[in-house]
């Protein structure tokens, strides 16, 4: 039997530093459109582009619920496809470039009104938002095709979350200082910021082009697969795999909501959109030490206790809004209990990257099948549908409460903006507390991933070498 080392020995190729960014990079850059969907899409269409929110919010919904399914239909089209280019490398690639080009697009305003702006706006919108969706597919697989050593992952994880975390700060950070000094109107300076990325865009893909090699994609996974049927219901029916995409769902849910409404409620409600930036940078920060402390805190209190401290501390952070007056001090507040809540989240993100893995672990240790691809692609369908929600509910309470563009918000429409970014993601974030029932404990999940190396075993000792 193949121990870990000698499976390790066998797999040992060693990246080039411009390799490991080039098989990352889509991922930071990734976020920073993520970030300027949910944090200013709605806000240029409203209050640039003066559409209504009753067209925004079917547009969002039908639209990110179109791209929940996208993802896995694109992976299964992945999956059967080589070119002569490679079989994930050339996909990766497209859909990267291809994303700052919509979001270019997506960002600026054309010289043309009425129906034919509204064309355009959903044309661009369901490009730019499913593209994000499609480009997971070759993302997710591109990282086995480049290695097989376990440090190599390990350290393309470590590079993937600074550019991630990069990538965020520029786009909450620089952001809202950016767009409405560029070009002398924030039309102008949106549109110059997603230029400029979708040039990067660009770029980073040529570089990626003549940078990445796939050296393993020729090898066909060993495992055996259960019927879809089956794997449906599996899904569908495992605690341990359902509560992972419940807690994720809910996660994205909250901050999806919150992330729209955020510049509403700095530009009406505190008076003071250039403290976002501050309010952003006050959010990273924290939660880049939360991770630093997270292994020494889930290793007092569990797995759980983490993940529940953190949903009781992130409910009782957004609903605090509610008490906050509309002042300078009550902005600072806001910013401080940010910042008190991003720490706690930190200290629950490893921990939750732990649960969905150790359900997959328990779905194969159960049945004898791997169907990890397609719990992965569930997973994504998910996070997929929780943001289409979050920007329809978003819209949609925009519209209730009776919001205006460009003009000072009546006090009803305020007091209803603090419901709809405090209350609501609150409610939202106690759908985590389904955290409760996933007592898959750390001793259990040690001796299923024992069981599951010596199955596997044999399988590795038969792989020749020069395969692996």
């Amino acid at each position: 039997m193949a121990t870990t080392e000698q499976t390790t020995s066998r797999t040992g190729d060693r990246l080039s530093l411009a390799e490991r960014v080039a098989v990352v990079i889509n991922g930071g850059t990734g976020s920073f459109h993520n970030q300027m969907i949910q944090l200013y899409l709605m806000f240029f269409y409203t209050d640039v582009l003066q559409l209504s929110a009753k067209f925004i919010a079917p547009l969002f919904l039908v639209a990110r619920v179109v791209d929940a399914f996208l993802g896995p239909a694109f992976g299964i089209f992945v999956d059967r496809t080589r070119t002569r280019w490679g079989k994930y490398k050339p996909w990766y690639i497209l859909t990267g470039a291809l994303i700052g080009v919509c979001g270019w697009l997506s960002f600026t305003r054309p010289p043309i009104g009425g129906m034919l702006l509204l064309a355009y706006v959903a044309l661009t919108y369901f490009l730019y938002s499913g593209l994000k969706p499609m480009e997971q597919a070759p993302a997710g697989a591109l990282m086995s095709t480049t290695t097989k050593s376990l440090q190599e992952r390990l350290t393309l994880g470590q590079i993937g979350f600074v550019l991630i975390i990069v990538c965020s700060i520029v786009a909450q950070v620089a952001v809202p200082v950016l767009y409405p000094r560029l070009g002398g109107s924030p039309a102008t300076g949106f549109s110059i910021i997603m230029g400029f990325a979708a040039l990067l865009g660009v770029v980073v893909a040529i570089f990626q082009a003549v940078t990445i090699k796939e050296r393993y994609s020729h090898i066909n996974s060993a495992g055996t697969q259960l019927p879809v049927r089956e794997m449906v219901r599996v899904v569908c029916t495992n605690k341990y795999v359902f509560i992972p995409y419940l807690f994720t769902f809910a996660i994205n849910l909250s901050g999806g909501i919150r992330s729209a409404l955020t510049i509403y409620l700095f530009r009406y409600y505190f008076h003071n959109t250039d403290l976002m930036a501050t309010a952003g940078l006050a959010g990273f920060l924290p939660m880049l030490l939360g991770v630093a402390l997270s292994r020494r805190i889930t290793t007092a209190i569990g797995l759980r206790g983490n993940l529940l401290v953190a949903t009781v501390v992130g409910a009782l952070t957004n609903a605090a809004v509610l008490l906050m007056p509309a002042s300078a001090t009550g902005a600072w507040i806001y910013v401080g209990v940010s910042a008190l809540g991003s720490f706690f989240q930190g200290l629950s993100i490893p921990a939750q990257g732990t649960m969905l893995p150790a359900a997959m672990d328990y779905v194969e240790w159960q049945t004898g099948k791997q169907m990890q691809a397609f719990i992965g692609s569930f997973s994504g369908f998910f996070q997929t549908l929780a943001n289409a929600l979050a920007s329809a509910i978003a819209a949609t309470s925009l519209s209730i409460i009776g919001y205006v563009p460009n003009v000072d918000q009546s006090s009803g429409t305020l007091a209803g903006l603090l419901v709809a970014i405090g209350l609501v993601p609150a409610i939202c974030t106690l759908l985590q507390l389904s955290v409760l029932w996933f007592d898959l404990t750390e001793t259990k999940q040690q001796e299923i991933a024992a069981e599951l190396f010596s199955r596997r075993g044999a399988q590795v000792d038969s792989i020749p070498l020069g395969h692996i």
